[in-house]
């Protein structure tokens, strides 16, 4: 009775995941919890070192002594993942959440290590020991980005495709959408873009990794044209309404474990907004 009581207070979740990336999660008036209602398939947290331990934040300015990666966002995990194994019910494939390390890596690395090992039940290989279905996929960016002997795995970049990485070890391929293309969102992309962004997503899909496109429109429109190229995972701040919009564009999609099957204007400012 105890054990149904506790399954029963869990943490609602979507029964299972588009592909859509929850962008600097933590900044959300719900952190965690919106994007697993909405059904992300990945969660950024930025984390800065203080103190040897990770604290959830864009910066030092952001940091507050309640706000832990620990708090916020793995003790709810744990307790899914140790109550069902997967995430998200109706689905096999782990959870990716993208932790993007805002300092240093080598005072970041010994305080990763430390969670790593505290929660290794919840984490897939190579973060931890979880096996079969559903999971944690903890993956480093920002200073983190394709370090190689990393405890986890890694937010790859363009330049690093042909690495020979398995998915768990390497599940995405991370790139600036405005280093690469001019569109803002609103009408159509133009062809010569649209055939330059089909080869991109055809070079990580071969790879068997997720194409995440940071600082890309935010926009229906852009959903679905990022989408119709071939993305593979939507980079968005607004996680319910881009899981709904992207679930209703794919009713019929296969769900699939990595990056191998593919999901069916004024110009943009050059600046980038915060990763």
């Amino acid at each position: 009775m105890l054990m149904l009581i506790a399954f029963l207070c869990l943490p609602p979740t979507a029964e299972t995941a588009v592909p859509v990336h929850s962008h600097n999660d933590y900044w959300r008036s719900r952190p965690l919890q919106e994007a697993l209602e909405a059904g992300c398939l990945s969660i950024e947290a930025d984390v800065v070192v203080r103190e040897g331990k990770l604290m959830v934040g864009h910066g030092p300015r952001e940091v507050t002594p309640d706000r832990t990666l620990t708090s916020m966002y793995l003790s709810p995990l744990a307790e899914i993942v140790r109550a069902r194994q997967r995430v998200y019910p109706q689905d096999k494939r782990p959870l990716i959440l993208l932790v993007d390390v805002k300092t240093g890596w080598s005072s970041s690395k010994p305080a990763l290590k430390v969670v790593l090992e505290e929660y290794a039940d919840i984490f897939k290989a190579p973060a931890g020991r979880h096996q079969g279905d559903g999971g944690v996929l903890l993956a480093v960016s920002g200073s983190g980005s394709d370090q190689k002997g990393a405890p986890c795995g890694i937010d790859g970049r363009i330049t690093g495709i042909g690495r020979q990485l398995s998915f768990l070890e390497k599940p995405m391929i991370s790139q600036s959408f405005r280093s690469r293309f001019q569109w803002s969102g609103l009408g159509t992309l133009d062809p010569d873009q649209e055939t330059k962004l089909r080869a991109l997503s055809e070079r990580v899909k071969v790879e068997g990794r997720l194409l995440r496109l940071w600082a890309a429109p935010d926009t229906p429109e852009a959903w679905r044209t990022l989408i119709d190229c071939g993305v593979g995972l939507i980079n968005t701040d607004q996680p319910t309404k881009a899981a709904k919009f992207v679930r209703e564009l794919l009713p019929n999609r296969p769900r699939e474990a990595s990056g191998k099957s593919r999901p069916q204007s004024p110009a943009a400012p050059n600046s980038d907004p915060p990763t």
